[in-house]
């Protein structure tokens, strides 16, 4: 990653730190009621424990266990993060004395009545939102599975058997067994269960973000189709009139041509150019096909009638300035970026859990039964046995199969990281274009107009003069085509300015629920290493991990960045050559056989490093 600082002493810190979440107080209550004579059990084991526990550590010491680093994690997008966008229209704002248009719900931000009908039934209709919002069920689901992995397994059994010593055996033997036994259950002392646990959470979360930016393409295609289908009505409309003039026309030319008074040539210039008009009709009406095909696709359902729009709408919101606020509140209110940022907390959960392979496995296993040769004596007191104890699994040697796990884990949360920095370089653009777009809209609008009135006088001087014979015909075409295709190129604008409305709209993350609150999984099981301390997992708690978890990254200022960026180590990769290889016995060397090394360093504080450009000679 570039160590380069910001371009405008800013960066986003997010922390990657994995949290336990507690169970609730009723649970907690039960499980201390059920779970105490285990855990007086383990107690008074506890000596033993501790003796194969030490035991495996100094076993385990063969491996070298990566330090925990709990340090934040620096994005650098490298953008103008705390400076105001270019906004160069009149009616676009950047400043954070006002709030964002992002923050405002759909339902307030747009205030054409139709279009809000079809929003909702595209809500509740679109097959792609339906997609999203079921992946959250799943992923709520899927972080239930790994909750319960901090549950016990408690299997049943029974069987029968009826066997012989030989073939001659004429006195086989049956037997008869019932068992109840609590599988393998692996206590969490190393937090890998816990991270586990964060891991499924932030995937969660992850899910969650991602519905939102459907949501939002969603309401903008929709409104988005809703404004070229009004427009595409308003060329039909225009073209439908420019007909109606064009056959005056030809029907004065021809009568002119018919009484001798002008050649054929006008009335066939007129005839050309009601064809050209026609055609203009036809296109208008293939667009409204195509608009009422895309909105009908976007809502679900056949569009009502009473929700279609009329001709050239010119108002679809109530908004007279659209304040883009600053680029830091895309941080908050884009759901792509927050959703990178939740794979990153994911990514750097999945450290942890690489981290805790290093460290030795203790389960507990327990089994009670029952056996006899005969059914009626099974349920005996003398038929029951039991059994119970710890059991530690250690990983000694494995031909670096963790130091790898480690390496892909660490090397994944570098590429969300990357990627969580290009989503915010994404997002900042995206929003730059909307701006550049709207920069000279207002003032193209304000010439196009000042064209239609010159070429409305044009052509009714063109019209006066053709039919008093000063000029001829062609000089009163050329003012009607100017003057119907500076009328195309009004609608044109029009909808280019509601358009890159509803883009900025989007761009800046305005559309998501941000008033419906997030329901958050929280853990409903505890492991019992954790299970005796109640207070820590209470309901407050809870909660407030909950919070944590959900919360965006925060802005940092220059000093904080430049701090935890000088306390990151610095990796420094070597080769050492063991030998080199002539393949092709040509006497030349044609590769080189060695060890690669990597060695971790940490900067001295207060010391500035200066980057030094290394030569390898061969």
């Amino acid at each position: 990653m570039s160590s380069q600082p910001f371009t405008t002493n800013s960066a986003a810190v997010v922390t990657t730190t994995a949290h336990v979440r507690p169970m609730s107080g009723e649970q907690a209550a039960l499980v201390a009621r059920f779970a105490s004579p285990t855990i007086a059990r383990v107690r008074r084991n506890s000596v033993r424990l501790i003796s194969l526990t030490a035991l495996a550590m100094s076993m385990a010491a063969c491996n070298t266990i990566p330090k925990a680093d709990s340090r934040p994690v620096l994005a650098e997008p490298n953008i103008p993060i705390e400076q105001s966008y270019g906004a160069f229209d009149k009616e676009t704002a950047s400043n954070a004395a006002q709030p964002s248009i992002a923050g405002q719900r759909w339902q307030n931000f747009y205030s054409d009545e139709r279009l809000k009908g079809l929003i909702a039934l595209g809500l509740e209709n679109n097959k792609d939102f339906e997609s999203a919002r079921l992946a959250i069920e799943k992923a709520r689901a899927q972080y239930q599975i790994t909750d319960i992995n901090d549950l016990p397994t408690i299997n049943g059994s029974g069987g029968y058997t009826r066997q012989a010593q030989n073939r001659t055996d004429k006195n086989p033997n049956s037997s008869y067994n019932v068992n109840l036994g609590l599988a393998n259950y692996e206590l969490d002392f190393w937090g890998k269960i816990a991270s586990l646990k964060d891991q499924a959470l932030q995937n969660f979360l992850a899910t969650t973000a991602a519905k939102d930016s459907t949501q939002i393409s969603l309401i903008s295609n929709i409104a988005q189709s809703y404004a070229n289908l009004s427009y595409s009505l308003a060329q039909l409309k225009l073209a439908e009139a420019t007909v109606e003039s064009r056959e005056r026309s030809l029907f004065i030319a021809t009568k002119r041509f018919e009484a001798g008074i002008d050649p054929r040539l006008p009335s066939l210039q007129a005839s050309a150019s009601l064809e050209n008009a026609k055609l203009a009709v036809l296109r208008a009406q293939s667009s409204i096909l195509t608009s009422r095909n895309a909105l009908q696709y976007l809502i679900g359902a056949p569009i009502p009638n009473e929700l279609i729009p009329t001709p050239a709408v010119s108002n679809i919101t109530s908004q007279k300035i659209f304040n883009a606020g600053l680029p830091s509140e895309l941080l908050r209110y884009r759901p792509d970026v927050l959703q990178a940022e939740y794979n990153l907390k994911a990514a750097g959960a999945n450290i942890e859990v690489a981290r805790a392979s290093y460290f030795p496995s203790i389960s507990l296993a327990s089994s009670i039964g029952v056996s006899s040769g005969s059914l009626d004596d099974l349920f005996k007191s003398g038929a029951v046995g039991w059994s119970f104890g710890p059991s530690i699994s250690v990983p000694i040697f494995d031909a670096g199969r963790l130091d790898a796990e480690y390496d892909v884990a660490r090397i994944e949360r570098e590429q969300t990281l990357a990627n969580y920095e290009g989503s915010i370089q994404t997002a900042f653009r995206e929003v730059s274009d909307v701006l550049a777009t709207r920069a000279t809209l207002g003032e193209q609008l304000e010439a196009q107009y000042r064209l239609q009135d010159n070429f409305e006088q044009t052509y009714q001087i063109a019209d006066a003069r053709f039919k008093a014979g000063i000029s001829n015909y062609l000089d009163v075409l050329d003012a009607q085509r100017s003057l119907f295709s500076t009328q195309q190129g009004i609608l044109d604008l029009e909808l280019q300015k509601l358009v890159s409305q509803i883009e900025l709209y989007q761009a800046l993350g305005g559309g998501a629920n941000l008033d419906v609150p997030t329901v958050i999984p929280v853990p409903q099981h505890t492991n019992l290493v954790q299970a005796v301390n109640f207070p820590a997992y209470s309901n407050k708690t809870k909660a407030a991990n909950a919070i944590d978890a959900a919360s965006s990254a925060r802005v940092a200022s220059v000093q904080e960045a430049q701090a935890i960026k000088q306390s990151q180590p610095s990796e420094i990769t070597t080769f050492n050559p063991r030998a080199v290889v002539d393949v092709n016995n040509d006497g030349k060397t044609d590769a080189a056989v060695g060890v690669i090394t990597e060695e971790t360093t940490f900067k001295e504080a207060g010391v500035e490093q200066v980057p030094v450009t290394q030569i390898n000679e061969p």
